[in-house]
């Protein structure tokens, strides 16, 4: 007679583990390019600034896409249509590629638009690799996708494209460091900042985006939400260094 089966085995359920980082490597990090309603110039500045530090590693924590085609809000914005920006998104890839030798994509609340509109018929990071397939085999094996929104570079660095959105800058980063009491770094908000926790010790912050507001149409009109920050972040000697076209940290 055949052994009955464990309760683990028979629910054979199965939890993304989060990927964790090395402490000993320097990062660039950056979110919400929003593509095709990117900067061009901005980009061009954040990977001369990698290049200039010698980082090697990318972090691209969500939104790479904005998928605006496959929302559920209307109108649609023109030209910023699905094959515009598949081709925008493959030739921006390309040049990463040639600028870093590992990237790390992170899910995003926009990118998982074409997840949702496959029905959730396969997992975030299949998805990702059937929209960057004509990048080749080789260009993906440099690219590691996660179905999660985090990851954790050592143990003190918690990286995330929260689904909560706050107007007052750096509240959900706040949120999150005392929740795992670590320092943090969102993206999401559009908000560019950089704050200790509530505990005065751990570091917190929201980094911007590389897109550019003034080709997003529904921010022409009315709103109270706050004006989206560019920005991007370099993690460096577990030092963060964060820098927009108004500031920077270092």
């Amino acid at each position: 007679m055949p052994t009955d089966p464990t309760v683990a085995e028979r629910l054979n359920l199965q939890i993304d583990d989060p990927i964790r980082l090395s402490a000993d490597k320097s990062y660039a990090i950056t979110a919400d390019w929003h593509i095709p309603l990117y900067d061009p110039e901005y980009v061009n500045t954040f990977i001369q600034d990698a290049r200039a530090r010698g980082i090697r590693s990318l972090i691209l924590a969500g939104d790479y896409f904005n998928f605006d085609s496959l929302s559920q809000y209307s109108p649609k914005q023109d030209g910023a249509g699905l094959e515009n920006e598949l081709a925008e998104a493959d030739s921006v890839m390309r040049i990463l590629l040639e600028s870093f030798d590992d990237i790390v994509y992170l899910w995003g609340n926009h990118d998982a638009r074409l997840h949702k509109t496959l029905g959730f018929t396969i997992q975030f990071r299949e998805a990702m690799k059937l929209v960057f397939g004509a990048l080749g085999v080789e260009a993906l094996k440099k690219i590691t996708f996660t179905n999660l929104d985090h990851l954790w570079i050592g143990d003190d660095w918690y990286v995330c494209h929260p689904a909560n959105y706050t107007r007052v800058p750096l509240n959900t980063a706040r949120t999150l460091s005392t929740k795992y009491q670590c320092n943090v770094i969102t993206a999401h908000s559009h908000h560019c900042a950089v704050g200790y926790g509530i505990n005065g010790v751990n570091v917190v912050a929201e980094i911007g985006g590389l897109f550019d507001r003034t080709k997003t149409a529904y921010l022409q009109r009315s709103t109270t939400f706050p004006t989206w920050a560019q920005g991007y972040a370099f993690l460096e000697g577990g030092k963060l260094h964060v820098q927009s076209p108004g500031w920077q940290t270092a």
